[in-house]
């Protein structure tokens, strides 16, 4: 079912969504061409080297991408037409392009890099490569997903939802690696639940989880806490408790080290627009943790409205809201899928907690990674976007995926939970009010 769906939306959405339209896309449109000619990363001044073919494309691109792409590209200087824009042939020679997501490593951009390939051996002009690119990061993310719901052992209608997101869905269908950073995240956590489920972990397990842990938790910074879903994984499934603790370091490490060597090797001369260097802003961090998570509560007071809608769906360059069915729909369906479905879900509270924990640290970690490479030093904004929290909701709806909330020992703590944040929320605003 998933299947049909995605790959009908998907598809469609490839071809109905104009090129440059998805956040960013041109940035991730430069990275994938370059891969292809062997570029993997940008050079230490932050730049990549393109056809200079691309140069009407990337002046019309740099100068309209501060501020979002508008809908239409009718009447902008330079653009007559996509064909026109993507296939000039221009003069010989190369350009350097500035490269605004030079910091992500080359992983997420090699479905993209081998549709342009493929398109570029058998000649096909830039704008047929570009959807190429397209398919190709949707089929790999499909399929990611479709292993996903596969592997899931329990809420697959919950990895369904997630996966099919407007926001979700817009992504997969552009030349962005968010669409392998969404998917491959997904991935991870169904595959760590259905590994937890086994009666023992063999070598190829260990080995395929080693793996997972080291490339799909590194196509974008911030997702590294995901790694401690292994803790779901229990000594006995690994021989004992010294195998267990190996194998959970294991796993820290390789995210670590995959973590590391994307970072120096993507180390430039330069700095994006006015940011300070990232070891500056995680210094600051580092020293004034108390400072930060203020800074962070801010911005989840101001903005979680915005980054919910966001993450079911605004799409074009966050401009295009859905209708306010769609966002009820969802909610309600998130809820219905959770806490309505009769599912026999064996989970004990502790994995409960423990999935929810997760979900809250990944979003600290995204808030270190998003605070540290795109803003300057000691800035009050944590710059998120609906987007990058799929894999966050996902783990809080399993946490309470098969609840009974009439059972009266589980149902008493979830609304004195309620109520007592919701106190405390009162009193915050009050004292902000009356003393500041």
């Amino acid at each position: 079912m998933f299947l049909v769906i995605a790959l009908v939306w998907g598809v469609v959405q490839v071809f109905l969504v104009p090129p440059l339209q998805v956040p960013d896309e041109g940035d991730h449109w430069f990275r994938a061409w370059a891969l292809t000619d062997g570029q993997f990363t940008a050079d230490r001044q932050g730049k990549i080297t393109l056809p200079a073919g691309f140069t009407r494309m990337a002046d019309l691109y740099m100068r309209l991408v501060e501020a979002g792409l508008p809908v239409s590209l009718e009447g902008q200087a330079g653009f007559s037409s996509y064909a026109d824009l993507f296939n000039s042939a221009g003069p010989p020679g190369t350009i350097s392009v500035a490269s605004r997501v030079r910091t992500y490593g080359p992983v997420g951009y090699l479905p993209q890099a081998l549709g342009v390939g493929l398109g570029r051996l058998v000649g096909a002009p830039p704008l047929t490569c570009f959807y190429m690119a397209r398919l190709a990061n949707l089929f790999a993310a499909l399929a990611l997903l479709f292993l996903a719901i596969r592997l899931a052992p329990f809420g697959k209608q919950l990895f369904v939802l997630v996966a099919l997101l407007p926001m979700t869905m817009f992504e997969l269908a552009s030349v962005s690696c968010d669409a392998l950073t969404i998917a491959g995240a997904i991935f991870y956590i169904a595959l760590i639940l259905a590994e937890s489920r086994r009666t023992t972990l063999r070598r190829v397990d260990v080995g395929f989880v080693l793996a997972a842990s080291a490339v799909l938790l590194n196509v974008k910074p911030g997702y590294w806490a995901l790694v401690l879903l292994v803790l779901l994984v229990r000594p006995t499934q690994l021989g004992g408790r010294a195998r267990y603790a190996a194998f959970v370091a294991a796993n820290a490490l390789l995210v670590a080290g995959a973590f590391v060597i994307v970072f120096l090797l993507t180390a430039t001369e330069v700095r994006v627009q006015a940011a300070g260097a990232p070891q500056a802003q995680i210094m600051f961090i580092l020293r004034q943790p108390m400072s930060f998570l203020g800074i962070l509560w801010s911005n989840v007071q101001n903005g979680l409205g915005t980054w919910t809608s966001e993450s079911i769906g605004v799409l074009g360059w966050l401009r295009i809201p859905l209708s306010p069915v769609a966002y009820v729909i969802v909610l309600v369906g998130g809820l219905g899928f959770s806490i309505g479905m009769k599912e026999e879900v064996s989970e004990g509270h502790w994995r409960r907690v423990l999935l929810a924990t997760i979900g809250l640290v990944v979003f600290l970690t995204l808030a270190v990674a998003l605070y540290a490479f795109l803003e300057p030093t000691g800035s009050g904004r944590v710059f998120f976007q609906g987007r990058y929290l799929a894999p966050v909701w996902l783990l809080v709806l399993l946490s309470i995926y098969g609840l009974r909330f009439s059972n009266i020992r589980l149902g008493q703590p979830f609304v004195v939970g309620v109520l007592l944040l919701l106190m405390a929320q009162n009193f915050q605003t009050l004292i902000s009010a009356y003393h500041p």
